[in-house]
């Protein structure tokens, strides 16, 4: 009972330090943010790991890994404030991860060059429903893409914990009501249930919340919620670490989480990384630019300019990349001229692969293009040129490639 009544009064003071910071302070607890018909989140799993490391101080690394809600000020701004209040002698290193229009395909193979490669990380914090679903990523790809951070994240280093977000989108209300749920949060969640990774469904929560009258989709903020919106994210997240937290005994010792032996899926990207464009071998018509910045009125995105690209503007450039791995593909910009790319594998027969998106007339958009991604283990040569055909909707027959990506 004692440990109960602790939870409680500790939740409520989380929400009162959430709503101090928001231009739009609210009471969750007047909100009834406890109730069983909001708790709606799932306690699989472990993270006892991160509690003991936090409790015993020293240095924390914390690691926010996701799309535009991660990368814009919200949520993990205001868990890196409570992680600092709640834990005063710890130091903590905070990786924030967020890039926008990333799903968990480009995460699992920029997971190495923007997470570990910053050092042990002891608590790792995943999102990837919007821009899965959005981007219109295959139900195998959000698999192969959620189960490859997650098993790359533990061969890397099996203490480290991870909480799996579900943010929600405006049609999933709807959804709610009928007692529906996407297909994307089914296939993350095959992912959880598979490696025993504790999950928080906003989708259910928000929605709930909604159509319950507590406030509308407006208030909320939308899919780039407004400061209510983030101070809910943040309280449930609080409220599940700290629920999974309340069961630690003063005896437990950090472990190692278990891996499954079997993959979901046997060409899931758990070895995705970069690979420098730099390896490329350069035909007529391609050009290394060290600081690539296009002189136009298009928007760009942080860290896709400024930067080293490869880059084409000519249909029937080429060139070669000779890799190792069983998956390859392009990180690229695909912006108002993006052009159709032809590739070929091992001197197979070219196929075609238009990289125009539905956001490139206004954007040079991130976004990472497979070519084949069920390659036989081992070497591997990618030929890839400029089509002389192209969308009709674009300007150009453009590439601009920031990495090669393979799943080595």
């Amino acid at each position: 009972m004692m440990k109960r009544l602790l939870l409680v009064i500790c939740l409520i003071s989380c929400c009162t330090l959430i709503s101090a910071q928001s231009s739009m302070p609210i009471d969750l607890g007047k909100a009834s943010p406890f109730p069983e018909k909001f708790f709606h989140l799932s306690t699989r799993g472990s993270l006892k790991n991160s509690f003991l490391k936090l409790q015993k101080g020293g240095e924390v690394r914390v690691a926010f890994l996701g799309g535009s809600i991660t990368e814009m000020k919200g949520w993990h701004n205001m868990l890196m404030e409570y992680f600092t209040k709640r834990f005063p002698q710890t130091k903590f290193d905070f990786i924030e991860a967020g890039i926008p229009s990333m799903g968990s395909t480009p995460h699992a193979f920029r997971l190495v060059h923007d997470v570990l490669s910053k050092g042990k990380v002891d608590l790792l914090f995943f999102e990837a429903v919007a821009n899965d679903e959005t981007n219109e990523f295959t139900a195998e790809e959000q698999i192969r893409g959620m189960e490859g951070v997650v098993r790359h994240v533990w061969n890397n280093d099996p203490e480290t914990d991870i909480i799996i977000m579900h943010f929600t989108r405006e049609h999933y209300t709807n959804m709610v009501a009928k007692g529906q749920q996407p297909d994307v949060i089914y296939n993350h969640d095959r992912v959880a249930n598979h490696y025993l990774i504790p999950t928080v469904n906003m989708v259910q929560e928000i929605s709930e919340r909604i159509l319950a009258g507590q406030f509308t989709w407006k208030d909320f903020g939308g899919e780039h919620p407004a400061p209510l919106g983030h101070q809910y994210y943040t309280a449930s997240i609080i409220r599940l670490m700290e629920t999974m937290w309340s069961d630690v005994q003063p005896s437990d010792t950090v472990v190692r989480h278990i891996i499954p032996e079997k993959l979901l899926d046997e060409f899931s990207y758990v070895n995705g990384d970069f690979v420098d464009i730099k390896e490329a071998k350069l035909g007529k018509g391609w050009e290394y630019v060290p600081v690539w910045r296009p002189n136009d009125k298009y928007e760009k995105r942080f860290g896709f300019v400024d930067v080293p690209m490869l880059e084409s503007k000519k249909a029937g450039s080429k060139l070669t990349l000779r890799f190792n791995g069983r998956a390859v593909g392009i990180c690229c910009v695909a912006g108002p001229s993006a052009g159709v790319l032809e590739y070929s594998i091992d001197g197979k027969p070219f196929k075609k692969l238009d990289t125009y998106t539905h956001w490139s007339y206004y954007l040079y958009l991130p976004w990472v293009y497979m070519f084949e991604t069920e390659l036989e283990s081992g070497n591997h040569q990618l030929v890839l040129k400029i089509s002389s055909s192209k969308n009709e909707k674009s300007l150009g027959t453009e590439c601009q490639i920031r990495n090669f990506v393979v799943n080595k």
